[in-house]
C-alpha cells in the first residue's frame, strides 16, 4: 500500500520551488533595494493588497465606543470604517504620560480575541506570581498601543458562528469563502493592520510605528512589517522559523496557508525584507509548533542579511527558556534599547 502514498510528491514540490529561489544572501548590498522592491511587489499580489486597496478601501471614519481606565492607562474601543462592509474594531491603550511613539500589537489565536492582549489577569508565571500582559507593559513604558481585532478573531467572526467558536474553527469557516474569491485570510489581516495605521495617523497624529506580532499575529507582522514603510521597528515572536519545520511539518490552522506563498520565499526570507529596519525575532526554545531548529536557521540567515547590508546592530534575536508564548522582559528590554 505504501506504493500510493503522496508524501514524496509533496516533498518534490517544495524542493522544486526552493532550488531555483535566489537566497537574500546571494543578492549583495548594491542590489538589495531593487531585489527587495521586486519581492515586495510579488507579496502584494500574493496577498491581494492592491485589489483590496483599489476596490474595497473607503474614506476613513471612526467612532469611540467605550473607554475605561486601569491603573494609569486608558483603554479605548473604536469602530473604524476604512474597508467597505467591514468595520474594524481597534482597542487603544493610552498611557497618562506618553513617549510620543506608537506600537501596533497583532495577536494570534487567543480565545478572547483582542481583549486577551490586555486582560487584567496577565500571565501566571511558574513561581505563581502574575505578570502584567505585554501590551499593558508596553503602555506603561509610554507607548500608545493599537490592538486591532483581526479578521476571524474575537468579535470579528461570521454572524452564523456558534457562540464559543474558537479562533481556528473560525478561520476554517472563513477561509473557503475567501479562497473561492481569490483572497486569503492573511491578506485580509495584513490589510486590516495597515488600515489600523491609517486610523492612528488621523486620530493621534502619529506617522511612524513599531509593530509586534505573536504566533498568527507574527505571520501578519511578518508581512505588514515589510510592506508598510510607516513601520520602523519590527518584532516577531512565536513565529520566526521556516515553513519546512513548522506549517509544512505538522498540522496548523488553515490561516497559515496562502496559495503560492512559497513562491515568494521561505518564511525567514520574507522576514529578511524588513532589512535595514530594526528587527527583533524571538522564540521559545520549547515552542512545539515553531521548533528550535527552524528558529536557529532563520536567525542565522537574518543575521547574515543584516551583516551583508552593513547594519548588524539593527538586528537582534532571542531564544528564551519557554514555549509558544510572550517573553515580556525580553521584548520590553529590546524596546527600551531600540525604539
Amino acid at each position: 500500500m505504501a506504493d500510493f502514498l503522496v508524501s514524496d510528491f509533496l516533498d518534490l514540490l517544495y524542493e522544486d520551488l526552493r532550488k531555483d529561489f535566489m537566497s537574500p544572501l546571494q543578492v549583495g548590498k548594491e542590489r538589495w533595494e531593487s531585489y527587495k522592491a521586486g519581492r515586495l511587489s510579488e507579496i502584494r499580489q500574493l496577498l491581494r493588497i492592491d485589489l483590496l486597496e483599489n476596490k474595497y478601501e473607503e474614506a476613513l471614519d471612526y467612532t469611540l465606543l467605550e473607554s475605561h481606565k486601569e491603573d494609569r492607562i486608558t483603554i479605548e474601543k473604536y469602530k473604524v470604517e476604512r474597508i467597505k462592509k467591514l468595520s474594524l474594531c481597534v482597542y487603544v491603550l493610552r498611557p497618562d504620560t506618553g513617549n510620543g511613539k506608537a506600537l501596533l500589537y497583532l495577536n494570534g489565536h487567543d480565545p478572547r480575541g483582542a481583549k486577551g492582549v490586555f486582560g487584567a489577569e496577565g500571565r501566571v508565571k511558574a513561581d505563581g506570581n502574575s505578570e502584567k500582559a505585554l501590551s499593558m507593559e508596553m503602555a506603561s513604558m509610554g507607548y500608545l498601543v493599537l490592538v486591532p481585532e483581526l479578521f476571524g478573531f474575537g468579535e470579528a467572526k461570521r454572524k452564523d458562528a456558534p457562540e464559543g467558536t474558537d479562533a481556528c474553527a473560525s478561520c476554517s469557516m472563513l477561509a473557503p469563502r475567501l479562497l473561492n474569491s481569490g483572497m486569503n485570510l492573511v491578506g485580509i489581516r495584513v490589510f486590516e493592520a495597515m488600515k489600523t495605521l491609517d486610523f492612528a495617523e488621523k486620530a493621534f497624529a502619529i506617522h511612524s510605528f513599531g509593530a509586534y506580532g505573536i504566533s498568527g499575529g507574527g505571520q501578519v507582522c511578518n508581512y505588514a512589517g515589510v510592506l508598510d514603510d510607516r513601520i520602523e521597528a519590527v518584532m516577531i515572536a512565536g513565529y520566526p522559523n521556516l515553513y519546512k519545520y513548522s506549517i509544512l511539518a505538522m498540522d496548523h490552522c488553515i490561516c497559515n496557508y496562502v496559495p503560492g506563498q512559497l513562491e515568494a520565499g521561505e518564511s525567514h526570507e520574507i522576514t529578511s525584507l524588513a532589512a535595514p529596519k530594526k528587527l527583533l525575532t524571538i522564540n521559545g526554545r520549547k515552542d512545539p509548533i515553531f521548533p528550535l531548529q527552524g528558529s536557529v536557521e532563520a536567525f542565522q540567515l537574518l543575521e547574515g542579511v543584516y551583516e551583508m547590508l552593513g547594519v548588524p546592530e539593527r538586528y537582534s534575536h532571542v531564544l528564551f527558556d519557554g514555549g509558544h508564548e510572550n517573553s515580556v522582559p525580553d521584548v520590553c528590554g529590546w524596546l527600551r534599547d531600540n525604539y
